[in-house]
């Protein structure tokens, strides 16, 4: 539980404000020092009772400004806050402080032909709306892309619909430019571009405060909601494998889920014939005569074909894929947890059936494709039913002798996470914009020696990436 900040620089604060929106209301810290952390069984008790002091809704980046400079001033920690949707309490204020909501911050600043610019805090959904009509559309988004903000996305995840065709966010050429404001009395203004974008990509805001937000797009294609069933989960993975290698093949998602996943869907278990395992997708209509190959050659059916957002499952495909899968899962029972396993790019098919054979009598396997660091791989693990940390960290340690790495999200803190390197370049930009080390407070890797910590950690190895160039140079400095 955080303890309450001394009210006096919380007065000096709220004193600096003026009309800017915020509130100190018990109901509304509450709501608002909240993400979606309770998907995690083990998060649930580990995030209780940590409250904001104070919640403030900038509308403008000069108000922002303005925010940032009087935290600064009266060294009040810094939570940034988008739509809080994050599922590992990356928005979660660990130490009290301000909550800063960027919602208001919103907008689409630029396009040009390939790239889009926006503010942190308009709603992805609304940059595709926005750039769609010009043939348009960002490469890939999260599942919640209808609710979550660019800003949070970039700063609290990895991948998405869209990573199967395109790779993960961290891969070169997936985000064209950030700007980040620093914390200080007087904030600056910072424009990181190339490899250094990684610095700040998935920092859960530790190192900068991102305030715009530049990403590459691609053609807005037809896409066709596929919802396809296998008589068993090998076939399923066999053709999520050979489609995703097919790379003429135009594909946004492909989530394979096992037996009986589906029936934890009312919307969706109508249409897949009992026992049976299924594959959900978004392909480009132009692709269809390929993927139903594919798919008669897996001994697959495609049980529904229709236009994206037009199913007779109420909402969009993607909501029943990616991070949205677990919520609808814990509607059935709210002890389901899963892992965040990386499963190895050789030997892929196998790997996933090892794993499904070896968990069989655990839970059923669900699954996510994509490529990363320019091979295809896939994430995911069983779905089973959490009974302790210690059968997670059981599960965890066996998952990583079959060959998968692990990242933790069931943590708020980055090295307990493993899933974003925290290096020297990483550390000294955070020294440089947050010379007070007021943003996310102990969840960076400088802050991290800390009871969230040894509360979350697993035995899990992290995931590991291609080194840049500066990378590499650090190594051998090392």
């Amino acid at each position: 539980m955080s303890e309450p900040l001394d009210p006096g620089p919380i007065r000096d604060l709220v004193a600096d404000l003026g009309d800017i929106e915020h509130s100190v209301d018990d109901r509304v810290l509450r709501a608002k020092s909240r993400d979606r952390f309770a998907q995690s069984p083990l998060l649930r008790e580990v995030m209780r009772g940590r409250l904001a002091d104070v919640y403030i809704v900038p509308a403008t980046k000069d108000e922002l400004r303005t925010v940032v400079a009087s935290c600064a001033r009266h060294r009040i920690p810094i939570t940034v806050r988008g739509g809080g949707t994050g599922q590992f309490g990356q928005g979660v204020p660990l130490t009290g402080g301000a909550v800063i909501d960027v919602t208001g911050i919103t907008g689409v600043v630029g396009q040009r032909l390939g790239t889009v610019r926006a503010l942190c805090g308009t709603l992805i959904a609304d940059i595709d709306a926005e750039i769609r009509p010009t043939g348009w559309e960002l490469r890939m988004h999260p599942s919640t892309t209808r609710k979550a903000t660019i800003g949070g996305y970039l700063a609290g995840g990895h991948a998405g619909i869209g990573s199967c065709q395109w790779g993960i966010l961290r891969d070169r050429g997936n985000i064209t430019a950030l700007e980040v404001m620093t914390v200080e009395e007087e904030p600056r203004l910072i424009e990181l571009t190339g490899d250094d974008v990684n610095i700040v990509h998935h920092a859960y805001g530790a190192n900068g405060i991102i305030t715009e937000v530049e990403l590459p797009t691609a053609p807005a294609w037809d896409w066709q909601e596929l919802v396809i069933s296998f008589p068993a989960f090998a076939g399923a993975a066999r053709f999520a494998v050979d489609v995703c290698e097919s790379e003429g093949v135009l594909k946004k998602v492909v989530s394979p889920q096992q037996h009986p996943l589906p029936t934890l869907y009312p919307d969706l278990a109508q249409l897949i014939p009992a026992g049976e395992s299924m594959v959900l997708m978004l392909a480009a209509a132009q692709s269809m005569p390929n993927v139903e190959d594919l798919v008669a050659d897996n001994g697959g059916v495609i049980r529904h074909r229709g236009a994206e957002g037009a199913g007779p499952y109420r909402l969009p495909l993607y909501e029943y894929t990616w991070g949205h899968s677990m919520m609808h899962f814990q509607r059935t029972n709210r002890n389901l947890i899963g892992l965040l396993a990386l499963y190895p790019k050789t030997g892929l098919y196998e790997s996933i059936m090892r794993v499904c054979e070896e968990f069989a009598n655990l839970g059923p396997t669900h699954i996510e494709m994509k490529r990363i660091d320019g091979g295809l791989a896939a994430q995911g693990s069983p779905v089973w039913d959490f009974t302790g940390q210690e059968q997670l960290a059981a599960i965890t340690a066996r998952l990583q002798e079959l060959g998968l790495t692990i990242a933790n999200t069931h943590t708020p803190t980055l090295r307990a996470g493993g899933m974003k390197p925290w290096a020297r370049a990483e550390a000294e930009f955070k020294r440089r914009v947050d010379p007070y080390g007021l943003l996310a407070q102990g969840k960076s890797d400088d802050q991290t020696d800390n009871d969230v910590t040894r509360a979350t950690e697993l035995p899990n190895s992290g995931w590991s990436y291609r080194l840049t160039g500066a990378e590499q140079n650090e190594e051998v400095l090392r």
